[in-house]
């Protein structure tokens, strides 16, 4: 999982007979620190569709990428 990937959260929707929801890839790296998670679970900064523009942290097993981004070319 790479940053420009689009995925999707399988067995998630929010709005009932949906499809789930759609989001891009836009960090690597979880920036947050806390001693009680920290390393336990690799985690990828993604923006939503339907997120209002704000970057949620999600475990990278929870997600499933549908169109990966060719970053040679």
């Amino acid at each position: 999982m790479k940053v420009g990937d689009l995925v999707t959260m399988p067995g998630e929707k929010l709005v009932p007979g949906s499809g789930p929801s759609l989001g891009i890839v836009v960090d690597e790296t979880d920036p947050r620190t806390h001693k009680s998670w920290a390393g336990k679970t690799k985690r990828v900064g993604g923006m939503w569709v339907d997120g209002g523009g704000v970057i949620d942290y999600e475990p990278k097993d929870w997600l499933a990428v549908v169109s990966s981004c060719n970053s040679e070319g």
